[in-house]
C-alpha cells in the first residue's frame, strides 16, 4: 500500500475527529484545514492532479473565508453587549 494513502487516511481520521470533538470554533477551522489536507492527498495518490490542484488553490481561500466570518461574528457579538439588546443605527 502507498505511504502516502496512508498518511492522508490518518489526516482525515484525525481531522475529522477533530472537527467534531473540539468545541472553540477556531480549533475546528484548523482541524477543518488538516481534512481537507488529507483529502488533497487522496485525490493525488488516485493521480487527480488537476483536481488536487483546484483544490489546493481553493481550500485556503475557504479557510480564510470562515476565519473572517468568525471574527465579525466575535466583533459583533461585543457590539451587543457593549451597547445592550440594541445596536445602534447607522443609516437614517
Amino acid at each position: 500500500m502507498e505511504i502516502l494513502l496512508i498518511v492522508s487516511g490518518v489526516c482525515c481520521i484525525l481531522g475529522g475527529l477533530g472537527v467534531i470533538l473540539h468545541t472553540n470554533p477556531i480549533n475546528k477551522i484548523i482541524m477543518l484545514g488538516l481534512l481537507n489536507v488529507g483529502l488533497i492527498g487522496m485525490i493525488v495518490s488516485s493521480y487527480y492532479l488537476d483536481i488536487a490542484i483546484i483544490s489546493s488553490i481553493c481550500e485556503p481561500i475557504s479557510t480564510i473565508i470562515l476565519l473572517l466570518g468568525y471574527m465579525k461574528y466575535l466583533t459583533t457579538l461585543k457590539k451587543k453587549q457593549k451597547y445592550g439588546r440594541e445596536l445602534p443605527v447607522l443609516s437614517k
